[in-house]
């Protein structure tokens, strides 16, 4: 019973596994580019959308204006928010509220060498959805028919695979701003707690500008499969000018 309430808990957390898993790109294809950023500012927009239980949606949209910096070896990229969109189900409104009043400070500046690579790709910290997942299923085992001592091996079982969440944090691809042009794919297996595995699949698509080297569109989808349940997660961004 308490093994199918954790595949229960996977479920109603919304496959709460955050990935770290970003394909490699060849070093010889990042150096091989050209890469000249235009002085005027630009339009920065990043679209995530989750699959959450139930098959629900979390989307979540954020814009910034960006201007590339020239430095002595290579550029700054300073940015700030100037628009969000939040779709989500009417189970969520709390979660959604709390994005919609969340500004994001934490991505810019950004430093990128010569060639339009981050440099010290930045790590995003375990997601707001993440946190109030948890809490949404430690809310529910507490209203489950279980014993004390159940119901504390299921909070366990949760605050681990929070804590897992927690160190596979997402990251930027390191080629984001100035991307190679073909695709990327990559596998991981995973372990989480009670004797559950699962695997991580990524794909990396990108459009780059051949003018300026810049990025134009670049797409990440990340399939999660834990337990029999699979879950799509995708990332997308953009960069234009700034009208």
């Amino acid at each position: 019973m308490i093994r199918a309430d954790r595949r229960a808990v996977l479920r109603l957390a919304g496959m709460a596994v955050s990935v770290a898993l970003v394909p490699a790109v060849p070093a010889a294809a990042l150096s091989a580019r050209r890469f000249a950023p235009p002085a005027q500012p630009m339009l920065y927009s990043r679209r995530l959308e989750r699959e959450l239980a139930d098959r629900a949606r979390l989307t979540v949209s954020r814009s910034f204006a960006v201007h590339f910096v020239p430095e002595t070896t290579g550029f700054r990229v300073d940015g700030e928010q100037v628009g969000f969109e939040v779709e989500a189900p009417v189970s969520l409104d709390a979660l959604a509220r709390l994005e919609r009043e969340r500004v994001e400070t934490g991505l810019f500046p950004l430093e990128l060498d010569a060639e339009g690579a981050i440099r010290g790709v930045p790590h995003t910290a375990a997601s707001a959805q993440l946190d109030e997942a948890v809490r949404e299923v430690a809310a529910r085992i507490e209203q489950w028919d279980h014993t004390p001592v159940e119901r504390e091996e299921l909070r366990a079982f949760v605050n681990a695979v929070h804590q897992g969440a927690g160190e596979l944090v997402t990251q930027l691809p390191r080629d984001l701003f100035a991307p190679v042009d073909f695709p990327r794919e990559e596998h991981r297996a995973i372990a989480l707690p009670g004797g559950d595995a699962g695997r991580v699949a990524v794909t990396f698509t990108a459009e780059r500008d051949p003018a300026t080297g810049l990025m134009r569109e670049a797409r990440r989808e990340v399939l999660t499969q834990v337990s029999g349940d699979l879950r799509r997660t995708v990332e997308s961004w953009s960069l234009k000018p700034l009208v």
